[in-house]
């Protein structure tokens, strides 16, 4: 059944929509000349859109047909409030409490004008939209009860899922790794693996590095990703791959005691055929993923066979048995600060002499050996060197201070 005019604004005033139920009441005012609810509602509507004077008229009508009703003279109460008139405002009040003893806007409004109701008091209140403290009650707001229902039936639609229609999708995952794409140096048939012998069931997770990958998911992930990136070509190019990333993953998989063995050999495969296809080796142009020596000093293993472009300068170069070697001492651009030393081998003798007064970018690969205390050893294999130009002039500058 199509509502009333004043069912209407009715429902509008109790969501809040106070314009709307002003514009559905006034058209309707021939209709309700009578009617103590139509006068009260437009007055509701008035006060909450800060409508004082309309909200008065309204109200002081609406008084020829009910003065007991507790939302008119809490309205009017709070008017009277707002011009200073606490004398009238207290009456109303009384008269609320007179019928309502529990009314807990009456109680406080009381105890406000009793405390604190001095003219410049409840003109800050004024001032800061404060006195809507004291505003007759609306109840509650159906679009936000309608609301809160709506995330309630979302909110229990996603635990029902997960609980009990995730685990049945979870078995229709496919039961093995297949690969879409390959390369020259890469067969997808030959990487396929059964997502059951993935992990090594005998290992205890807890008891596994941080940062390496230990559950089932995290396997499968990494070892998705080290094939992606072995295989995908970057930026169109066929010939250019991500094989930093590639062997970064590698590693981690090989690193990790909850691999299976059967898989790791798998692993060692994606790094042969790295090692194998040497144009996509990188250059200084080409080179996609670096990592900071800071960050390769702390895992060592997980970087073993990467390449790097760092930045620093050259001592104790020599020759043995036809190798260039030097000792290569990574830094920032003012040599404030050393983030390693490494032994550095050449992959041909420099044309040039390289002297320790200039800093040089360096394209290397990483190699991870045991030293003779048991830890990880860095050393890198060079690839391309070339002087850094950018602030020579103010390094220079330093050298000659301290000559």
């Amino acid at each position: 059944m199509k509502k009333t005019p004043l069912e209407r604004a009715v429902s509008l005033l109790s969501r809040r929509k106070f314009l709307d139920c002003i514009k559905v009441l006034e058209p309707a005012q021939d209709l309700y000349r009578d009617v103590f609810g139509y006068y009260l509602t437009g007055g509701l509507a008035c006060l909450y859109l800060n409508e004082f004077g309309s909200a008065n008229r309204y109200f002081q009508i609406a008084r020829r047909y009910n003065v007991t009703d507790s939302q008119l003279l809490l309205g009017q109460a709070v008017l009277y409030l707002r011009v200073g008139d606490t004398a009238r405002a207290v009456q109303y009040y009384l008269d609320v409490r007179e019928r309502d003893p529990k009314n807990r806007i009456a109680k406080n409004a009381l105890k406000f004008i009793k405390e604190k109701g001095t003219p410049e008091e409840i003109l800050r209140l004024v001032e800061s939209n404060a006195l809507s403290r004291f505003y007759p009650p609306l109840g509650p707001n159906p679009s936000v009860i309608f609301g809160s229902i709506f995330l309630f039936l979302i909110s229990a639609i996603l635990v029902a899922f997960f609980v009990i229609f995730a685990p049945k999708l979870e078995k229709l995952r496919p039961k093995e790794i297949r690969f879409d794409s390959s390369t020259e140096f890469l067969n997808a048939e030959d990487y396929s693996v059964d997502l059951d012998s993935l992990k090594n069931n005998n290992v205890d997770e807890s008891k596994i590095e941080n940062g390496l990958p230990s559950t089932q998911k995290e396997i499968e992930k990494s070892y998705r990703a080290a094939y992606r990136y072995a295989t995908e070509p970057v930026d169109g190019d066929e010939t250019q791959h991500r094989t930093n990333m590639a062997r970064y993953e590698s590693n981690r998989l090989l690193a990790s005691p909850a691999v299976d063995e059967s898989l790791k050999k798998k692993v060692r495969g994606i790094i042969e055929a790295i090692e194998a296809d040497r144009s996509s080796e990188p250059v200084f142009s080409t080179l996609r993923d670096n990592f900071p020596c800071e960050r390769v000093v702390q895992n060592p293993e997980l970087y073993d066979g990467c390449y790097v472009q760092w930045l620093g300068r050259l001592f104790n170069a020599r020759t043995e048995d036809g190798v260039y070697k030097c000792s290569f001492f990574v830094s920032d651009e003012e040599q404030a600060r050393i983030f390693g030393i490494f032994d550095m081998t050449f992959s041909a003798i420099p044309s040039e002499p390289i002297t320790g007064d200039r800093n040089l970018d360096v394209l290397a690969k990483i190699s991870v050996t045991t030293g003779a205390d048991g830890k990880p050893k860095i050393s890198l294999i060079e690839k391309q060197y070339a002087v850094h130009l950018r602030n020579q002039s103010v390094i220079q500058e330093k050298n000659e201070n301290l000559q």
